[in-house]
């Protein structure tokens, strides 16, 4: 043999070692963590890009050889300021109502219709100031008594009225009141 020459390598003259006595190989673990952590950070960038909202201000691709028209900062090309309204107020419903009655006092039955068996209705026409008192009392349609309708104005002049409202406040009007006379009522 050759001093200079390397001996060929026979595995037979090779000293036999057993798994048992190699060293554990050290970095296979940690390089494992490193490609766990590389793995995961990979998948946290592209979920952060991914998860925004940018679409809205990518500006939309020019096609190559065209060109961009750019915006005039002239004043007659540029849209209008929207305009700033104030909120109008909030203005309470007008209130529109007829007058009606407050106080009813019951007309007084005539003796002479009670004891004839004499019933009716008689529909009174009144005008009620703004005040709500009447300020005339007439008969809009007559009963079958003439008794029957003298009572019926006698006790609407002396009933007080809620006064009819336009647009909120209190004004004159006119309005008809039913009044009845039963026998059974007595």
């Amino acid at each position: 043999m050759n001093p200079e020459r390397p001996a060929p390598r026979d595995p037979a003259l090779r000293p036999e070692t057993r798994p048992e006595d190699e060293p554990p190989r050290r970095g296979a673990g940690a390089s494992m963590v490193l490609w766990i952590l590389l793995l995961l950070a990979i998948i946290a960038t592209a979920w952060y890009f991914l998860g925004r909202d940018d679409a809205e201000e990518m500006p939309e691709p020019t096609p190559i050889g065209e060109t961009t028209p750019e915006p005039s900062e002239s004043p007659v090309s540029a849209a209008p300021a929207p305009r700033e309204t104030m909120p109008e107020r909030a203005t309470p419903p007008a209130v529109t109502r007829d007058a009606r009655p407050l106080t009813r006092t019951p007309p007084e039955y005539p003796a002479a219709a009670l004891r004839s068996g004499i019933e009716g209705t008689v529909l009174v026409l009144v005008e009620v100031g703004a005040d709500g008192v009447p300020t005339d009392v007439s008969i809009a349609r007559r009963s079958s008594s003439r008794d029957l309708d003298r009572a019926a104005l006698q006790a609407v002049r002396g009933w007080t009225f809620q006064p009819a409202m336009r647009d909120g406040e209190a004004v004159a009007s006119s309005v008809q009141v039913p009044v009845d006379f039963r026998v059974d009522n007595q």
